[in-house]
């Protein structure tokens, strides 16, 4: 007769056995990235509630400063890029048009340059060191966001329009802003852009590209400008204030000119010469 065999007993897990410190590492694991799970969507929700609330601080501002209530607009405003800092991991001032998509932020960029711009002027007045160093930084930035955007346009016209105004203590900076924005080429006429009529530097651009640059008398004109244009500009900002008036007028009277002129004659009349 056949003997059975005899089962074998697995043994029991003790308390410091393989088997045991397995579950246990499993479990202790599992606690660990339910933990790290918890942070991670803590951290999540914490960073959205911050970027809706970049929105409420931005628009706040926006109130504030219409009101009049420039430390509540400068507290606000500083709150919205305060965010933005922390959200993009840069420190104070960090902030760039390459942290952002060119295309798909251009409204969130638009409103950077749009609250840079309010605390240019809130900051414009301000005496100490630490407060004008701040402006010119928020000015920089003013120009960093809008050089290149499609609303470039619209920024250097508000920077015209503010210098016009001849109420800001930094004239100088605005002027140099809006020469990189707007102005490059035309310095006399950026450089009187606070006493002359808004259209001159349209007008007399316009005469340069739609009459001068299609003849070559008006391109060599146009080359002697951009050589001496610089020093002639440099010249007419320190001139006191009256004769910069007077020249403006002369300058708005010429724009007015040229525009006539362009528009009565053919090119080869206006220039004095014959196409050939």
């Amino acid at each position: 007769m056949a003997t059975k065999p005899t089962p074998t007993k697995t043994p029991a897990a003790g308390p410091g056995s393989p088997q045991k410190e397995r579950r246990e590492d499993d479990v202790i694991t599992r606690a660990r990235r339910k933990v790290q799970r918890a942070i991670e969507d803590a951290e999540r929700e914490h960073r959205n509630k911050l970027l809706r609330r970049r929105i409420e601080l931005a628009t706040a501002g926006v109130h504030a400063y219409e009101n009049g209530k420039w430390a509540e607009a400068a507290r606000d405003y500083l709150g919205y890029l305060n965010i933005l800092e922390d959200w993009k991991g840069v420190a104070h001032g960090g902030l760039s048009p390459s942290l952002f998509d060119a295309k798909k932020d251009i409204y969130e960029m638009l409103l950077i340059a749009a609250v840079y711009w309010d605390l240019c002027k809130l900051f414009d007045k301000t005496q100490t060191n630490d407060k004008q160093r701040d402006f010119r930084m928020f000015l920089e930035k003013f120009v960093i966001f809008s050089k290149g955007s499609p609303f470039q346009p619209l920024s250097a016209e508000t920077l015209r329009k503010y210098i016009a105004k001849n109420k800001c203590s930094h004239k100088t900076e605005f002027k140099n802003a809006y020469k990189l924005l707007g102005g490059a080429k035309c310095f006399i006429a950026s450089s009187l852009i606070d006493v002359t009529e808004p259209d001159t530097l349209n007008r007399l651009r316009r005469f340069r590209d739609k009459t001068l640059a299609q003849h070559g008398a008006g391109r060599a004109f146009i080359s002697w400008y951009y050589r001496y244009g610089p020093g002639l500009a440099d010249r007419v900002d320190r001139l006191p204030d009256p004769i910069r008036r007077t020249l403006g007028n002369a300058l708005d009277k010429v724009a007015l000119l040229s525009e006539g002129w362009s528009l009565s004659a053919p090119v080869e009349k206006q220039i004095g010469c014959r196409r050939n």
